[in-house]
């Protein structure tokens, strides 16, 4: 079961007003006008009401001015009535909503009360549509579970949608493919969707492709182990040579981890012959402090001895000088008595009195003998402080000798065991390492686990014969789609319109056969023209349309097309109240522009399920397309009325 828009409802955001759009259900619905008067709106609202994450209207008059928005599906069976607040200032999505299903069903006059959230409303919508039981999703969120989610009504909704930023560009062909999570998810629904595989073969390639990530996990799993193996045995090898060099270890080589493992655990130590050459080395570092203390005594003592020797040489010194001024003050005996004319006999000085001077020298001479005595004493008894620090002197000396004698020998003890020592500090690293190397070894992971890759294989095998009795259906499909496009690109007038279109109905790529001589396909993306893009788009989407209305598929038979004018529209045109035709002003440009809608009018008189509805600037003054306008927004005409933005609104 599918569906058709009957119309489209605007709830007034604080005021009692609402605006409502009819559509005919079968046909072309133009909606044509100036810039900046909601036509792209239409779109965005109409995607709101397919229940999308994200609220595509954008911020400005629409969100101040409308409250609710709604939309009436007429079906085979039935009819819905959706409706969905607009986000809260400050919000960015609502996620209430209301819906009835019924016949002869009207939009209340009043918003009504939210009683449903998104998701029972999308999957109300998805039923209504006919996609129901396609389990074939993986949960982006919680992908550890083995539920898989339902396509809806959202996987088909890139085959509804054409805006204006996707119908001219040469990179993607429907809205959603540029990114991941999104193209992913629409690519696994899309063979569902255009009726080549059922629900029973979806279920088939998702088991497959879990399979082959499986088998391929496996394998990279057993690569893993097998680099872990021959790294692991490598280092335990190694370890087992340096072990056996210096005979811990004798016996064939091992072959395996395990045996290496089992062989370095049984490494076994002399430790009594480690104990005794331990013992039998000297404390050089005790020897060493023996020596140095007894060298800092030897050479205190030599120094106090020096100073002693100074003390003596000092005072002899003395003595002598002392002596020798006795010796001259001795002449004092010698003076003249008293001459009779008073005149000195030397310096015939005229005051000279030899009494005088004879007094003077004598208690000079007694001074001299008085100082003389006392350095005698000092004199002894540091000869004697010398003989006993001497005597001492000679047996710290014998001592020091001593202990130089022993740190000789024990540096020569030292060398003689060097070589062992060496070898024992090797055993000690090589100890530390092959101690590491057991601890950090897990057996465990370098086992083979129970997983059987021929089981697989048998498995993906019988998946992959199940799916391949499809490829028939889907080379016919893709025959079929291919065939409707290209006619329909030729009658665009595309540049190269002798050469074939492909839409692929596995990744909806857009590819262009350039050389009709050739069968070499080159990408959209690869090729220029904004008028070549918008051709090729529509083409495209309106041949798998035409596909989806021959095989009865579960998506709506209602196409939104934004723009198709825009690679020759003219800028002056596009904001004007002027009457009569507006069109491109080159005579091929309006010829192409009038084809293309010529094409749409044609598509849609062929199936008997079919509404196309096109917001675009351009209006042609024949009857047939003035037949085709729904809706003129010009001379102030908008989709929201004047009036609901100059009256303010409330906060209710």
């Amino acid at each position: 079961m599918t569906w058709r828009i009957k119309s489209l409802v605007l709830y007034q955001r604080g005021g009692a007003d609402r605006r409502q759009l009819t559509f005919n259900l079968h046909g072309v619905n133009v909606i044509t006008g100036n810039s900046q008067t909601g036509k792209s709106a239409v779109l965005d609202i109409f995607n709101y009401l397919m229940m999308s994450r994200s609220c595509p209207i954008p911020k400005g008059i629409i969100r101040q001015a409308v409250s609710y928005v709604g939309a009436h599906l007429v079906g085979l069976e039935g009819e819905l009535l959706i409706v969905r607040p607009l986000p809260a200032p400050g919000s960015k999505v609502s996620t209430q909503g209301w819906y009835q299903l019924g016949a002869n069903l009207e939009f209340p006059n009043d918003p009504p009360k939210m009683v449903a959230n998104r998701d029972q409303i999308r999957d109300v919508l998805s039923s209504f549509t006919g996609i129901s039981g396609a389990a074939v999703l993986s949960n982006p969120k919680q992908p550890w579970e083995e539920v898989l989610a339902e396509a809806n009504i959202r996987h088909a909704a890139p085959l509804i949608f054409q805006p204006q930023d996707v119908i001219a560009n040469r990179h993607v062909s429907v809205p959603g493919l540029d990114r991941d999570e999104h193209r992913r998810h629409m690519l696994d629904a899309l063979p569902f969707l255009l009726g080549i595989e059922d629900t029973e073969i979806l279920g088939a390639r998702i088991t497959l492709r879990k399979l082959k990530s499986n088998l391929s996990a496996l394998r990279m799993k057993r690569k893993e182990r097998e680099r872990l193996r021959a790294n692991t045995f490598t280092r335990g090898h190694k370890l087992w040579l340096e072990a056996q060099g210096i005979g811990l270890l004798d016996g064939a080589h091992p072959q395996s981890v395990s045996e290496l493992l089992k062989t370095l655990r049984d490494v076994e130590i002399d430790e009594n012959r480690r104990f005794n050459v331990a013992t039998a080395t000297p404390d050089i570092s005790k020897l060493e402090a023996d020596e140095l203390r007894s060298r800092d005594a030897v050479q205190e003592a030599r120094k106090r001895v020096r100073s002693l020797r100074d003390f003596e040489h000092r005072t002899a010194v003395h003595q002598d000088v002392v002596s020798r001024q006795l010796n001259r003050l001795s002449v004092s005996e010698l003076l003249p008595t008293p001459a009779e004319n008073g005149v000195c006999p030397v310096c015939e000085s005229g005051d000279f009195n030899p009494e005088k001077h004879r007094d003077q020298l004598g208690m000079t001479l007694s001074a001299l003998t008085g100082i003389r005595a006392v350095p005698l004493r000092v004199d002894s008894k540091a000869r004697k402080a010398r003989a006993r620090l001497e005597e001492e002197l000679v047996q710290l000396e014998e001592r020091h000798e001593q202990s130089r004698s022993m740190l000789r020998k024990a540096m020569i003890t030292i060398s003689k065991n060097s070589e062992y020592l060496k070898a024992d500090r090797e055993i000690e690293r090589l100890l530390g390492r092959i101690s590491e190397y057991i601890r950090t070894v897990d057996v465990g992971d370098m086992n083979d686990e129970e997983e059987d890759a021929d089981s697989l294989i048998a498995q993906i095998d019988a998946l992959q014969e199940k799916l391949n009795s499809v490829t028939p259906r889907r080379k016919a499909a893709q025959k079929a789609i291919d065939k409707t496009m290209t006619e329909l690109a030729r009658r665009m007038e595309v540049e190269f319109k002798k050469g074939n279109a492909s839409i692929s109905v596995e990744d909806l790529s857009i590819r262009v056969q350039i050389d009709p001589n050739s069968d070499e396909m080159t990408s959209l993306a690869e090729i220029g023209s904004g008028a070549n893009w918008v051709c090729y788009h529509l083409a495209g989407i309106l041949a798998i349309h035409y596909h989806l209305d021959r095989f009865a598929c579960p998506v709506p038979r209602t196409l939104f097309l934004d723009q198709p004018s825009q690679a020759w529209f003219p800028e002056e045109l596009r904001i004007t109240d002027e009457e009569g035709e507006l069109a491109p002003g080159d005579e091929e440009d309006k010829s192409r522009v009038r084809e293309i809608y010529r094409v749409l009018d044609e598509m849609t008189s062929q199936g008997e399920f079919s509404q196309i509805i096109v917001m675009d600037h351009a209006k042609f003054g024949d009857k047939w397309f003035d037949d085709m306008i729904r809706y003129e927004w010009r001379h102030g005409e908008k989709l929201v009325p004047e009036n609901w933005i100059d009256e303010p609104a409330n906060t209710h």
